[in-house]
């Protein structure tokens, strides 16, 4: 064909039939996210095509700093410059027929150090490959599904990759039109690597060492995906797969090939006993149009109403079955998250399910206070002072206690632990909730799942999260200005990218530099020291909008807790006066770090409102009243709470001057929501958006209490429908063992076993840029797509809780 098999669109990528290949658009190679990319009929296959100095490079390599692309005349190409290796170098990417060729020139040739060290990767996903076919010179395999080497050692110890196989022409899965993929060099010799041999979310990588003295054309590739003739995506019917209340909206969204130029009837069949399939709507979906890649399509049927088990079919596809039922949102929806997700994810303790043990007693050796200055490389930020009486490299007491897990890893994020602890006491006060599935013995440091032990769950929940946050202000209660510590987090990567138990990532004996390593000794109490230092890392800094955080918690948890935990909740208010006090009586300290708060006159909001309905003290009704002028500034941020406390502030010129801020905002809102066929704020950055629209919805059901007719619940409606599978790029339920059709491979502590924790809930579809939205499951290493964590499963319960509360009071 001529080369206008390939167009080259407004948005700067090449299109051919069922083929997209994007130029350095996309910014995030730490997330398999940026370089030369291809999607081919409907998938992202390859990505990251770039230089770089490793064969498979992992997380936290470096990167060259992209230039703006260019375009001349057909041909797009970006210019970049390699720091390290201080070489400057331009990719270009230009049609050849039904080819791409992709080349790399040089501004000068690479400095005799770097000579046969660096390269050009590109990557491919493993996902589409495992068990398709490879052939690479004189080598014909099939690609793994597990790692299985050859690596060798370096002389430091750690893992080098060695190809699978070396030749001039890759082939790719010629077996499958879909997948099928040809690329030649014409300047050298392609090697083919295995990136899971050294770093566990690795892809498969195609690499090319540059040549010594090499300038332009220092590297160049022809490559040539293959494409199916007229092939068009099939539609993906977008529904919730825990289903609906009768009296709710209730749309299937179909989300449809941009090429789809008929439309056919959708139906919507209900279940019978029999097996048989009885049609109970039957008609022409609404086109939507389009919105980023896809175009769409709406099928309504909200005057379905009788309960049922039902499925909706377009063309040769169907849904998986769900429910239309009054209870919809009461059985086996928030349950898992908060009675097995919170529990494994409970640090400090032996996590016990039956004859399954999740995780043993862990981290009974925090913590070390972190060395001064340091910036951690996940994002912690320990500046020149410590702002505690412990030197750097020494124990810190009482900080082996309370907290989960937070995400993916095992860190202890005082923000996402205050976030957290906050919500599930919204969740208790707003929703009653008082099952009880758990027991939580915490001087025993034992957890057992399925056991009842009389006190509800979310109780023990929160008295597990107040305790880890008391935690720093134990641990410096003797300093003029207790206050809470940023976090914990392990101090060397090798230690943060464990997988595994989380008892096996330290050896639970505090560290004692005198010790010897080998040597250990225990004290009267029972404390078992060592001399290996393998303890994590407490990052110790006072910031005041963290502060505030974190006293609102703690008044809330108080109320929660009292009757249940008395010392404790005791505790809690006592602290959280504290904080106020003196925050309230010096100036702010910021100092900003990874997961800690900004904003700090809204965090102050939210403590004077918790302390209010705590304490019912004037002073902090005072201090809500006196915040009216920057009420716009703020609603976004704190509405919620504001609305929560407006009986307690009891002033009608305060409430009056809120709803006309609510009221102002509204229209703008509005606009946002209907500019997706989702009804949904649609903004992501790296992650998918599940996490933040369900941060909105939190708030808005909050106002919604105050002033139904203010806010349509159906706002709060769709927010749970996305996170159950309304969404784009797959119709899979972000939460996972939840509906017919879940997440159940994903970013959790036990990814590498290409498993899940049931009950949590991930960010989902991401966006591939400039306009490609992507979920890929089964796949448990896109973090920024299948992460668990705990802020997000908290809001997920207070979300599900709110739309049964909305729909069935």
């Amino acid at each position: 064909m001529s080369q206008s098999f390939w167009n080259l669109n407004a948005q700067q990528y090449f299109e051919a039939p069922g083929l997209v290949v994007t130029v350095f658009h996309d910014f995030y190679p730490e997330g398999k996210q940026g370089g030369v990319t291809l999607i081919q009929h409907g998938e992202r296959v390859a990505a990251c095509g770039d230089v770089r100095l490793e064969p498979t490079p992992g997380q936290w390599r470096p990167l060259p700093k992209v230039g703006e692309r260019q375009i001349e005349a057909d041909s797009v190409y970006v210019p970049a410059h390699f720091v390290e290796a201080d070489i400057h170098y331009t990719v270009r990417v230009s049609p050849e027929g039904e080819s791409l060729r992709v080349a790399v020139d040089l501004a000068s040739p690479l400095p005799l150090e770097w000579e046969g060290k660096i390269g050009f990767n590109l990557e491919f996903y493993p996902g589409a490959l495992f068990g398709k076919t490879f052939t690479l010179g004189q080598t014909a395999r099939i690609f793994p599904r597990q790692a299985n080497g050859p690596v060798r050692c370096s002389d430091e110890g750690s893992r080098c990759p060695l190809p699978l196989a070396t030749g001039t022409v890759l082939t790719i899965a010629p077996e499958d039109p879909l997948h099928h993929l040809v690329i030649k060099s014409l300047s050298g010799d392609l090697l083919l690597y295995d990136g899971r041999n050294t770093e566990a979310n690795g892809w498969f990588v195609a690499r090319e060492i540059i040549r010594a003295g090499a300038t332009e054309g220092g590297v160049a590739w022809r490559i040539t995906p293959n494409s199916v003739p007229g092939w068009q995506r099939d539609p993906v019917i977008c529904i919730s797969q825990v289903g609906y209340h009768p009296d709710q909206v209730k749309q299937a969204i179909l989300e449809l090939d941009p090429r789809a130029e008929t439309f056919t009837e959708a139906a919507l069949q209900r279940i019978c006993p029999s097996g048989n399939y009885e049609t109970v709507v039957l008609a022409r979906p609404t086109l939507w149009g389009r919105w980023l890649y896809h175009r769409y399509a709406v099928f309504d049927f909200t005057d379905i109403r009788d309960p049922g088990m039902y499925v909706v079919r377009y063309g040769d596809q169907a849904s998986p079955p769900f429910a239309i039922h009054p209870e919809i949102y009461q059985h086996d929806v928030w349950q898992p998250t908060l009675e097995t997700y919170f529990p494994v994810q409970m640090c400090h303790m032996e996590v016990r399910d039956g004859t399954r043990v999740w995780h043993g007693a862990c981290h009974l050796d925090d913590a070390l206070q972190a060395p001064a200055p340091h910036i951690h490389f996940d994002g912690y930020h320990q500046y020149d002072a410590t702002d505690t009486f412990y030197a750097p490299g020494t124990h810190i007491p009482h900080l082996d206690i309370g907290g989960w897990h937070d995400a993916g890893d095992y860190d202890l994020a005082a923000g996402s632990q205050a976030r957290t602890t906050h919500t599930l006491c919204l969740i208790r006060e707003l929703f009653g909730v008082g099952t009880d599935q758990t027991t939580v013995k915490q001087d025993e440091r034992l957890v057992l799942l399925h056991t009842p032990d009389g006190t509800p769950d979310i109780v023990g929940q929160v008295a597990h999260g107040a305790l880890n946050l008391l935690s720093g202000y134990r641990a410096t209660a003797e300093m003029p200005h207790p206050h809470s510590f940023h976090g914990i987090i392990a101090g060397t990567l090798r230690q943060y990218v464990h997988l595994g138990d989380a008892s096996t990532m330290t050896d639970n004996r505090i560290y004692e530099a005198d010790l010897p390593p080998d040597q250990i000794r225990c004290d009267a109490e029972g404390h078992i020291f060592t001399g290996k230092n393998d303890d994590r890392w407490a990052f110790t800094n006072h910031d005041s909008a963290l502060e505030y955080q974190v006293a609102a918690a703690l008044a809330a948890s108080s109320r929660v807790l009292r009757g249940y935990e008395d010392d404790l909740a005791g505790e809690c208010l006592r602290t959280a006066i504290q904080i106020w006090d003196y925050e309230q009586t010096h100036a702010p300290v910021e100092q900003r770090a990874a997961y800690v708060p900004r904003g700090v006159e809204a965090q102050a909001i939210v403590a004077a409102a918790e302390l209010l309905l705590t304490t019912g003290e004037e002073r902090y009704r005072a201090h809500l009243l006196a915040a009216q002028p920057i009420l716009e500034k703020v609603a976004y941020w704190v509405g919620g709470t504001i609305a929560r406390a407006l009986p307690a502030i009891h002033n009608d010129a305060f409430t009056a001057q809120f709803r006309a801020v609510l009221d102002a905002a509204s229209t703008e809102f509005a606009a946002e929501l209907a500019s997706n066929p989702f009804g949904i704020r649609w903004h992501p950055h790296v992650w998918g958006v599940g996490w933040q629209i369900q941060g909105y919805a939190v708030e808005l059901y909050q106002i919604w209490c105050a002033f139904p007719n203010l806010i349509d619940r159906e706002i709060i409606l769709r927010v749970v429908n996305y996170v159950l599978g309304c969404h784009p790029a797959s119709n899979v339920s972000l939460t996972s063992g939840v509906g017919a059709h879940s997440v159940t491979t994903a970013y959790g502590v036990n990814r590498a076993e290409g498993s899940y924790i049931p009950g949590g809930m991930v960010s989902g579809a991401s966006l591939v840029r400039p306009d490609f939205p992507e979920l890929k499951a089964p796949w448990p290493y896109l973090w920024q797509q299948t992460e668990y964590v705990m802020s997000g499963a908290a809001d997920y319960i207070f979300c599900v809780l709110a739309a049964d509360k909305m729909l069935n009071s």
